[in-house]
């Protein structure tokens, strides 16, 4: 499984450590890749095995998400800290690359409603968020 992970704060740094482990014990070819702004957060995360990562300047850029591999993502997760951000990129992931699991992580409660409701997974701060993450992605 290959899946991409937009942003490299903490919840994507949970994310990361959750993941990555389970990936690679179920498919010894998982690849995780994470883009981001932060060097210093980008380096912890390439610690991991079978994480990758690419720095950015211009989140919106396509060519950032092709050279992370997004034509061939499994599972795409867009949560960096901005909402507008997370909203754009996971539909550029669902609609343009036709990325299979695609989930948004919004803190607007109305936001997360909006896109809901047009059909985006999006999770927000929760106890279970990791949890949530990982039922989109196995589904």
């Amino acid at each position: 499984m290959r899946t991409l992970i937009y942003g490299c704060g903490q919840l994507a740094a949970s994310a990361v450590r959750e993941l990555a482990p389970t990936l690679l014990e179920k498919d010894g070819d998982a690849q995780i890749t994470v883009l981001g702004k932060e060097r210093s957060q980008l380096e912890r995360l390439s610690g991991y095995p079978g994480v990758s990562v690419v720095m950015i300047s211009e989140p919106v850029m396509q060519d950032y998400l092709l050279d992370a591999g997004i034509s061939q993502a499994d599972a795409f997760l867009a949560l960096s800290t901005d909402d507008h951000e997370n909203l754009l990129l996971a539909q550029v992931a669902r609609q343009m690359f036709n990325v299979s699991h695609v989930v948004c992580h919004v803190e607007n409660p109305q936001l997360q409603v909006l896109y809901t409701a047009l059909g985006l997974n999006v999770v927000g701060y929760s106890r279970g968020i990791l949890q949530d993450i990982r039922q989109v992605i196995d589904a």
